[in-house]
């Protein structure tokens, strides 16, 4: 099942929160990191369309990581409680750890929870859309709560091992619908297309549930 001006990523409090159904019985354990990252930076629009967006920065502002699964029939959960603002364009985020007992987890889903913290959106994305030889700056901002979660059936957990769980957003899929017609009468401000669930909401509707269809989770050695 699936699916952002550029800051340096600042960890403001990390607090590591551990509940499972399952026990360790030899004291063994293994690490996951949790990362974030964008990639396919430009979107062209409606896929066949001359238009084009080239997303340049954006971030996310993370509160927790979450890793859920049955272990041995028995249903675990580990998450790990970030806050931390997250630079979506520069080399890849961690955003938090969570230890778990070697063994072979099915039913997995993994979990990154972004929310509005302060002025801070949950989610921005700034670029620049382009059409018929004009460009205008175009925003994309969640101000509510988001959830990129991504499931794998099976994932095998060995001693004392070191791994990442890598969540990638790709941004050539998220404005997948829209159109140039639409892009080209949006409502403006400032000069720019700012793109809000209460400001072109069409628009963000679209983009918003692409999200969740654009991103993907890899599970590899560190």
């Amino acid at each position: 099942m699936k699916p952002t001006n550029i800051l340096l990523s600042t960890a403001i409090a990390v607090t590591t929160l551990f509940t499972s159904c399952s026990k360790n019985s030899n004291g063994s354990s293994s690490a996951i990191k949790f990362q974030l990252q964008t990639t396919n930076r430009s979107s062209v629009i409606a896929r066949t369309e001359a238009g084009n967006i080239q997303w340049t920065s954006g971030y996310g502002s993370a509160t927790e990581v979450k890793f859920e699964a049955k272990l041995n029939g028995q249903e675990t959960e580990r998450k790990s409680q970030t806050a931390q603002k997250i630079d979506l364009f520069s080399a890849i985020n961690t955003l938090g750890d969570i230890t778990l007992t070697p063994g072979t987890y099915s039913e997995v889903e993994f979990k990154v929870e972004l929310n509005p913290a302060g002025t801070d959106a949950a989610l921005e994305l700034n670029g620049q859309y382009t059409s018929g030889g004009v460009t205008t700056p175009v925003v994309f901002r969640v101000t509510g709560p988001l959830e990129l979660k991504n499931e794998k059936n099976n994932v095998v957990v060995t001693d004392n091992s070191t791994y990442k769980a890598i969540t990638t957003i790709d941004l050539s899929l998220i404005t997948t619908g829209v159109t140039q017609t639409m892009l080209n009468s949006a409502v403006r401000t400032n000069g720019a297309i700012l793109i809000t669930s209460a400001i072109n909401s069409n628009i963000y509707n679209m983009i918003a549930n692409n999200l969740h269809d654009s991103d993907e989770v890899e599970f590899e050695h560190d």
